[in-house]
Parts: C-alpha cells; sequence; structure tokens
C-alpha cells in the first residue's frame, strides 16, 4: 500500500486564486486580430489592429497603437483563415473582452492583457480553436528542435 504525501503540495478549488494565477494556460502564438473601442468625448468607435503574443481560452497579452485603459470594454475578432482547422470554423470569432492590464513600452505601443468575455470563453468552438493553435504551436517547437541532416 502506498502512503499518501500529506506535504504535497496541491491546490484547492475552494481557496481563492493567487493574483497571478490564470484560469488558464496561456502559451505563446503570434496571430494579427483586430480590436474595436470607444474612445474620446463624445465617444467615438476606433477600429485597429492588434498584435497577440500569448493567448488562452480566458484572454491574451497582444501590442497595440490603441491607447486603451485599465478596464476598458473592447470588442476583439480573431480570423481563423489561415489555420487548417478554420474549415469547421467561422471565418472569425468577435466577442466582448475587457482590458485587465496596460503598460506602455519605449515605441509608443501597449502591451495590453485582455480578459475574454462569456460569449468566447464559453464557445466550444473557439475553446477547440485555441487547443488547434496550441497544438500547432507544439508542433512547429517540436519540427525546431529536429536537427539538420
Amino acid at each position: 500500500m502506498s502512503r499518501y504525501d500529506v506535504n504535497a503540495a496541491w491546490s484547492d478549488p475552494f481557496e481563492p486564486k493567487k493574483s497571478n494565477q490564470r484560469d488558464s494556460e496561456r502559451f505563446k502564438f503570434r496571430i494579427k486580430i483586430s480590436i474595436t473601442a470607444q474612445s474620446g468625448n463624445p465617444p467615438q468607435r476606433l477600429v485597429g489592429p492588434g498584435i497577440v503574443r500569448n493567448v488562452s481560452v480566458s484572454g491574451a497579452l497582444l501590442i497595440t497603437k490603441h491607447r486603451l485603459e485599465l478596464g476598458q470594454k473592447v470588442v476583439v475578432a480573431i480570423p481563423t483563415k489561415r489555420f487548417a482547422v478554420s474549415d469547421y470554423l467561422p471565418n472569425v470569432f468577435m466577442g466582448p473582452a475587457v482590458v485587465s492590464r496596460v503598460q506602455p513600452d519605449t515605441e509608443g505601443r501597449m502591451w495590453v492583457a485582455i480578459r475574454f468575455g462569456d460569449q468566447l470563453t464559453q464557445n466550444m468552438e473557439f475553446a477547440s480553436f485555441i487547443q488547434g493553435l496550441y497544438s500547432l504551436r507544439e508542433a512547429l517547437t517540436r519540427m525546431d528542435d529536429v536537427p539538420d541532416e
């Protein structure tokens, strides 16, 4: 009979999460998306690009020239047409997100963390798409690790 290690590290689902703990694993993947935000007084609709640096089912970190603010609501459009699995998916996933972190860099860009809304996080096709990106990244990483002959 094996003994249970009572000192082993574990995560209690009933304890509050630490501030740096994520709901789902993020992974590096670059993809260009579209961001729509309301800005100014009177509010004007701004649409522009963002480059995702890492992504998960629950959110993303991206670079943009938009001047977004903490807590600001945006709409993201994530294209699928560049990927082989896109035959079974919509051309674009579109849904709300909330800005959870902003940090300007020295080149006039903003590093922005966003948290996707339920329209994306509760969408099984979106979850499958993100999992497909993860698998693609893993396959490409393994190909990079193979020595040239």
